[in-house]
């Protein structure tokens, strides 16, 4: 990475700052690491580019205690015995003589370090416009008296510099990191550094060089700190020995148990110190470290002796106090595994599950090993699920292949099982099998048999089974959250919208009521019910509920949940035709499957992502994307195969062969109505007329817009119709109708064909109106790179596939040996497209089309 990084997110402070070159001064104050020094050398350059000359003065801890130190280069040797007025004199005198009545820019970095002879000839300097002052001092920090009054007197400006914004941030991270950087490595980016471009910086630096920062599948992801580093390190050390050791010990206990109660260490000697280093934040009775990089690297430094001393007495402070709730003891029993001790063996299942729920696998897994040395019941099941969450899904069948001896878990065993041998080895036949054959009436079996149903295209029976558990209120609220998972499911791909919003605002409502309890379902609920929203066409609350969903599964920590929120991004984004965000998100999903894929969706997730890569014209990566999904040996539920074929035929297209592509969305479409998929039928029809499929599908889609709850599918009815009656007012009427949907791709798509519609009929006026309606449109929603034209559309569909096979570019014989066609034929059909679209041959072809 450069060294030197750009000024970013201080347009406001350059701007103030250019006042230097206008005379008047200015004082940088703001906290370590903000980038006060970088301004300031920012204000240096803008001076002398305007001719002004620049003296630099420096000021350091270590001579602030030695009169005129700053200044002392100006000092002979001989005048080291006079007075210290005398020598202020000398000082000024030696300056004005150097700059020999000139107005001079007096830079000064970390003026709050001056001592008080030099802090006093700096502002005689400024008081007597001799100089024009640019100084920096950091936020506080104790200054002389002199630095002080520059700004409370008038004589400089004060400018206190913030830390900066989360889009600064974002751009020299963009900066840094050359290619794409996951969305959720940005956050935890933005989190750790703060705002503060230094410890962003060196975060960046020592986050490649150990590691912590990697690139899989061209995307940059964020592991956490480890050991290696150095440079965040040494600047944490350097805050560090203001504090003293007392001060010390207390940071420590802090890094390792935030946020903690003041109570834990009211009786700490090191208490203040820490607080007046300016290394601790309180919050009511919560103390935190003030930055949120101390604490990062200082866990991953600390030594384990050390920590488990910490963590014992933390343990040993809290287990004297009264515990307040499910937090305290799994705080409690947190600390105690941690610190060597023994936890209750009554605390460590319970702890284990409510790990679980908050996603914390590696502290789950911990209790429930312990639990399960100690000889708990259920402790084997649950280890067992844990792993399987974590994407272990062999090590959680070795742990299943026996039942358990306590029939008050066998249920729980069977449904564990059964998840882990679909949803996670894609054995899918031998689950459906294994649950058909279980005679056992457990809520927890039945869910996860509608799940299992749900994903096999089964939904009618699926939504029996979901519906009966979820209304047994017997049955535990985790389980009646799993049930109406499968139910919002199956009543949104069975086109029921309206039904499946209805049960997922029961099962929220049941979620709050039971708040109190572990509920692992309910982000799974939630994806659900914004699947439902997509279905339903309601496509900006469906991207708001996405976003939200993503945005909480990188606050919890769950990167296997943060791969399915980014899938649902990136479908959301996919419809809308905001190629930016489905690739960013469906890149993000794959580089995470590679190290965790729980319920086995990565080949789903290459199929998304070479579809959107060819939607986006990247053709060789989309093709490659393909391949590499093919060859994985992991099978796909039967409900998402339609999609599949979706991808794969955007993949056709994007090679320039929109006649194979049809072939695939229409077998899609196919696959979609054997499995009663009518949303996704419809979906996929429409795309059949995308890529030039028009007269024998439009009527198919008006049926399914009569049986599927959806605006949306009326849109693609709408502009199927009008399209297959090369109709430019009805395609101008669909095309503002997938505007008020926030669909502007398919929008512009509708005015592209209408455009061509109206100058197929001689309305050259209209046509020019639409073409412009089509720019802005594309250019209000930041489609970059979308035609607003296509010229291929006056083109039959065999014209257009040879023409696009031309541009790529390919000789007749590769386009007669592709097509099985003679090069005689080939040749007759590019005549005619040259003389349609007004080129005079290949090269003019090429220009035109790419």
């Amino acid at each position: 990475m450069e060294a030197n990084w750009p000024l970013a997110g201080r347009r406001d402070e350059v701007e103030l700052i250019k006042a230097v070159c206008d005379g008047d001064g200015v004082l940088l104050c703001g906290g370590a690491g903000v980038g006060k020094t970088r301004l300031l050398r920012e204000a240096i350059g803008l001076a002398r580019e305007a001719g002004r000359a620049v003296e630099l003065v420096a000021a350091t801890q270590a001579a602030a205690s030695v009169p005129l130190s700053a200044v002392s280069h100006l000092l002979s040797a001989e005048s080291v015995d006079q007075r210290p007025d005398g020598l202020f004199r000398l000082a000024a005198l030696r300056l004005l003589q150097r700059w020999q009545g000139s107005q001079v820019v007096l830079a000064v970095d970390d003026a709050h370090l001056l001592d008080d002879g030099s802090a006093a000839l700096v502002h005689y300097l400024c008081a007597h416009r001799h100089a024009t002052l640019v100084a920096t001092v950091r936020s506080g920090e104790s200054a002389p008296d002199a630095v002080t009054a520059l700004w409370k007197d008038d004589l400089v400006r004060r400018i206190d510099v913030l830390p900066l914004d989360d889009s600064a941030v974002d751009r020299l991270v963009g900066h840094a990191l050359p290619g794409h950087v996951a969305e959720s490595t940005r956050i935890a980016l933005r989190d750790l550094a703060a705002g503060n471009p230094l410890y962003l910086r060196e975060l960046l630096f020592d986050g490649v060089e150990s590691g912590a920062l990697w690139r899989g599948d061209g995307v940059w992801q964020w592991r956490g700190l480890s050991r290696g580093a150095r440079r965040l390190r040494d600047l944490v050390e350097t805050r560090l020995r203001t504090c003293g050791e007392a001060g010390r010990t207390v940071v420590e206990l802090v890094a390792c148990g935030e946020p903690i109660s003041l109570a834990l260490l009211r009786s700490e000697p090191g208490l203040d110190a820490a607080e007046r280093a300016g290394m601790l934040d309180l919050a009511e009775e919560d103390i935190r470290l003030a930055h949120p990089i101390y604490g990062e690297v200082l866990r991953a430094n600390l030594g384990p002796i050390r920590l488990r001393e910490i963590h014992r007495g933390l343990a040993e402070r809290l287990a004297a106090t009264p515990l307040l709730g499910r937090d305290d003891v799994l705080r409690l029993a947190t600390w105690q595994l941690a610190g060597g001790l023994s936890p209750d063996v009554p605390v460590l299942l319970p702890a284990a599950r409510d790990a679980l729920v908050r996603h914390d696998f590696v502290l789950a897994e911990r209790f429930a090993r312990a639990a399960m040395t100690a000889g708990a019941e259920g402790a084997r099941t649950l280890l067992a699920e844990v792993l399987h969450w974590q994407g272990r899904h062999d090590e959680s069948m070795a742990l299943l292949a026996t039942g358990p001896a306590d029939d008050a878990d066998h249920g729980r065993w069977l449904a564990a099982r059964a998840r882990n041998l679909y949803f996670g080895l894609s054995r899918l036949s031998e689950a459906v099998d294994e649950v058909a054959a279980i005679r056992v009436d457990n809520p927890a079996v039945s869910a996860v048999r509608a799940m299992m149903l749900m994903a096999d295209g089964r939904c009618e029976q699926a939504l029996g089974i979901a519906l009966g558990v979820l209304g047994d209120d017997a049955a535990p609220p985790d389980t009646r959250l799993w049930s109406a998972t499968a139910a919002v499911n199956a009543c949104g791909l069975l086109g029921r919208t309206g039904q499946a919003l209805v049960h997922a605002e029961y099962a929220t409502r049941l979620a709050e009521q039971h708040s109190s309890e572990p509920l692992l379902a309910l982000p799974h609920l939630l994806m659900a019910r914004a699947n439902s929203l997509l279905t339903a066409g309601r496509l900006r609350d469906a991207r708001t509920a996405a976003e939200r969903g993503y945005q909480e599964a990188i606050e919890i920590g769950d990167r296997g949940l943060v791969a399915w929120w980014a899938t649902l991004r990136g479908s959301v984004a996919q419809v809308r035709g905001d190629l930016t965000t489905a690739v960013a998100s469906l890149r993000e999903a794959v580089a995470i499957d590679d190290e965790q894929d729980p319920i086995g969706h990565s080949r789903h997730h290459l199929m998304m992502l070479a579809g959107v890569l060819a939607m986006s014209g990247e053709v060789a990566e989309a093709q490659s994307c393909l391949r590499r999904a093919e060859e994985l040996d992991v099978a796909i539920p039967r409900v998402l195969l339609p999609q599949a074929e979706k991808n794969r035929a955007w993949v056709a297209a994007a090679a320039g062969e929109p006649t194979v592509a049809a072939e695939i969305a229409l077998r899609g479409a196919e696959l979609a109505r054997e499995t009663e998929l009518p949303y996704l039928e419809a979906s996929l029809l429409y795309d059949a007329v995308r890529h030039g499929h028009v007269n024998q599908v439009h009527q198919r889609i008006i049926e399914l817009a009569r049986e599927v709850e959806s605006e949306l599918v009326l849109a693609y009815a709408t502009a199927a119709t009008a399209r297959a009656h090369n109709d430019g007012s009805g395609l101008d009427a669909a095309a503002a109708v997938f505007e008020e949907l926030d669909a502007p791709l398919p929008a512009v798509e509708c005015l592209r064909m209408a455009g061509a519609a109206y100058r197929a009929a001689g309305q050259s006026r209209r046509a020019n109106a639409t073409t412009e309606r089509a720019r802005l449109v594309a250019a209000r929603n930041g489609l970059t790179g979308v035609r607003t034209e296509d010229p291929t559309l006056s083109l039959t569909q065999r014209e257009r596939e040879i023409a696009l096979l031309a541009a790529r570019p390919s000789t007749s014989k590769e386009i007669a040996g592709h097509l099985q066609l003679s090069v005689r034929t080939v040749n007759n059909h590019l005549a005619r497209v040259y003389a349609k679209l007004g080129v005079s041959g290949r090269t003019e072809l090429c220009e035109l089309l790419n």
